[in-house]
């Protein structure tokens, strides 16, 4: 059998590079395979720039933020946008199953009804306008009831949630936000297809997100589990009156909570077999870098668009 030689690079802190989503799609195929310094297939993100010093193999990036991935530097990428690239592109956002906490936890109604109103869980203060419009929803919100706010923004209560050297994180998180009947949860960007922890954590908690973000969400997601405040950013006030609504009438409070986050035809399996195929198939696959020369592929294009006086301008300086 065939070993193959893999490694990884830039993939950030909290990465184990022996126990991930890649090598156990390999694992699961009973592929072997060897990580090596000198690989034949190198997985990068952009969590450093190590990746640059690797020239002579298949370079796949993987991305949990919003950016769109480079074809002129990568030969396949893994990432959140809505694109098609042949067989080099595969989207996975953070919501992929093997990466988020649904299926939900159990509540009964009683705890679901009797739990506190809201909480707003940010220590970003940097990111501008997302940080602005979050900031100004919640202290709308807190016109009707008392918010609990932990992190640094808007603090109001004291709490060790923040702690991120701690690698249970996101359970404690979740169990903090189950407490709740609501959760602010505005990402720090908009962008197509981009929806994270910001999405999952409440509705593994059993509490309902009040959503920001991804315009597109709702292509990925139930609307009925959540409160989409997306066009609302200049009547923010009608997302409050849907807030106050739901929290003063159970039944309907109800049936947002029991209701599926995921859309009726997702189906998590199909996603988790697609993306170990991606996987197996590019590292047993051709090791042959796809061609890259993006400089003069640029050079040449804007060359091709000049005008006849532009390009007579263009020799004549040269």
């Amino acid at each position: 059998m065939k070993t193959y030689l893999i490694g990884f690079c830039d993939m950030g802190r909290d990465f184990d590079e022996y126990d991930n989503i890649f090598v156990n799609a390999l694992k699961k195929a009973e592929i072997s395979y060897e990580l090596s310094e000198k690989p034949e297939v190198l997985f990068y993100s952009v969590f450093g720039n190590r990746h640059n010093l690797y020239r002579d193999c298949i370079k796949v990036f993987f991305i949990g933020e919003p950016i769109a991935p480079d074809f002129n530097e990568c030969d396949y990428a893994i990432g959140f946008d809505k694109m098609v690239f042949g067989d080099r592109y595969l989207r996975r956002p953070l919501w992929f199953p093997d990466r988020c906490n649904i299926p939900q936890m159990d509540i009964s109604d009683e705890e679901a009804l009797n739990r506190k109103f809201c909480n707003f869980v940010y220590s970003n203060d940097k990111d501008g306008n997302a940080v602005e419009l979050r900031t100004k929803f919640a202290k709308l919100l807190m016109e009707y009831k008392h918010v609990d706010c932990p992190g640094r923004v808007l603090n109001n209560m004291t709490s060790d949630l923040l702690a991120r050297e701690d690698r249970d994180w996101v359970r404690s998180k979740v169990d903090f936000l189950k407490g709740y009947k609501f959760t602010i949860s505005f990402e720090n960007s908009k962008y197509n297809g981009y929806t994270t922890e910001k999405m999952l954590n409440p509705l593994s908690a059993r509490s309902i997100p009040i959503y920001w973000g991804n315009p597109k969400v709702e292509e990925d997601f139930n609307p009925d589990a959540f409160v989409n405040a997306n066009g609302y950013e200049d009547r923010l006030e009608e997302i409050v009156k849907k807030i106050i609504e739901l929290d003063n009438d159970d039944d309907a409070y109800l049936r947002m909570l029991h209701a599926n986050p995921m859309k009726s035809d997702y189906d998590p399996k199909e996603d988790r077999d697609k993306f170990d195929r991606f996987i197996v198939d590019i590292v047993t696959g051709d090791k042959t870098p796809f061609a890259k020369d993006p400089l003069n592929f640029r050079r040449r294009m804007t060359f091709m668009n000049m005008s006849r006086k532009e390009k007579i301008m263009f020799f004549l300086k040269k």
